[in-house]
């Protein structure tokens, strides 16, 4: 199949993660991916890196180009990314024997807008990255639910590697510095745990970006909890890193539309503790794989960290259900037939 993968955006983000892990898993599966993008921004650097074909992104008054390239490529499906690339491609697949998929992989809310009607009449498909994005789709929008498909994000299981817990509790959270990430309520659960636990270990891996670590070390210092986090930065070996850590923790205050973070604690065979927002209670069941806490909610993350904490036979086993649920459910090769099945409906149906 030849497939063009449309991606606007210009951080590497969750969904251009999403989008480059899809075209490379797919170029791997023999297929012909190009990966249209923003030339100089991070997922055209990024597709680049990986050995991906790339295409400038067009403007919708640019669009001869994009139509052409379609005409003489013989492109079978167009996959966009974002709202932008979606009017992008079913624009440049009128008139043309090629089918339109849209991922919904990031955390807005679905809205009816001007035009929505025309765009999902002519787009074949719609992939959801979660299951609660889904059904959005099908009462905000009222589209057929067999138009709609669920298609969790895989991850690359086997570049993780499952360690003994370590002898002194150690909490990680991998996120960017971000208030939406809640840094603050992990901090504010470490002084609840800290009489409880006091070997108990906290490391924020992380660069900043809307919040600098300065601040956040300063409010665990205010806490007194500051002699027991340790903030590490932007960390190369994310999978190393895992494997030190006792516990995962995603504390996200909203967002995690696709929470690759989640499966990679559990693909380092750890127990998950995070917050009930976006595909986390899809992704974490709750007292088999980990725990869910309500987000902003810093007793109740405690309470859930102390659960693990107090039964260290129950966070391995935690651990090991977590590794056989990311193993059956979301590992890179089912991402990659997942999608690969909607793409051969949505063809079909353009035939």
């Amino acid at each position: 199949m030849k497939i063009l993968q449309m991606v606007d955006v210009p951080w590497d983000s969750g969904l251009a993660h999403y989008a480059l892990a899809l075209s490379q898993g797919l170029k791997q599966k023999g297929h012909q991916v190009f990966v249209s993008a923003v030339p100089g921004q991070k997922p055209w650097v990024k597709a680049h890196r990986l050995g991906l074909k790339t295409i400038p992104m067009v403007s919708l008054k640019g669009l001869n180009p994009l139509r052409r390239f379609i005409r003489e490529h013989e492109i079978d499906l167009i996959n966009a990314h974002t709202g932008s690339t979606h009017s992008l491609a079913v624009a440049a697949a009128l008139g043309q024997k090629v089918a339109v998929v849209r991922t919904r992989s990031d955390a807005r809310t679905i809205r009816r807008r001007p035009g929505s009607r025309f765009l999902y009449k002519h787009t074949q498909r719609v992939i959801a990255a979660a299951e609660y994005i889904r059904q959005s789709f099908i009462k905000e929008l009222k589209l057929p639910p067999r138009k709609v498909a669920t298609v969790y994000q895989g991850v690359a299981v086997d570049d993780f590697k499952t360690e003994p817990l370590p002898k002194y509790p150690v909490l990680g959270i991998v996120a960017r510095l971000d208030p939406v990430k809640g840094h603050r309520y992990l901090i504010e659960a470490m002084l609840l745990l800290k009489s409880t636990y006091p070997s108990l270990r906290l490391w924020v891996i992380g660069q900043e970006e809307n919040i600098k670590e300065r601040e956040l070390h300063a409010m665990a210092e205010r806490m007194r909890v500051d002699s027991q986090i340790d903030f590490l930065g932007h960390q190369a070996d994310i999978p190393n890193i895992m494997s030190q850590c006792s516990i995962g923790v995603v504390s996200s205050t909203g967002s995690e539309a696709v929470s690759r973070v989640a499966l990679e604690w559990m693909a380092a065979g750890r127990p998950v503790v995070a917050t009930r927002v976006g595909c986390l209670p899809e992704i974490v069941q709750d007292k088999i794989s980990g725990y869910l806490a309500d987000p902003k909610d810093a007793p109740a993350l405690a309470t859930a960290l102390a659960k693990v904490l107090h039964d260290p036979d129950r966070a391995k086993s935690m651990g090991g259900s977590a590794l056989s649920r990311v193993r059956r459910h979301f590992a890179m090769p089912q991402f990659i037939e997942n999608t690969l099945e909607v793409y051969k409906s949505a063809v079909k149906d353009r035939a």
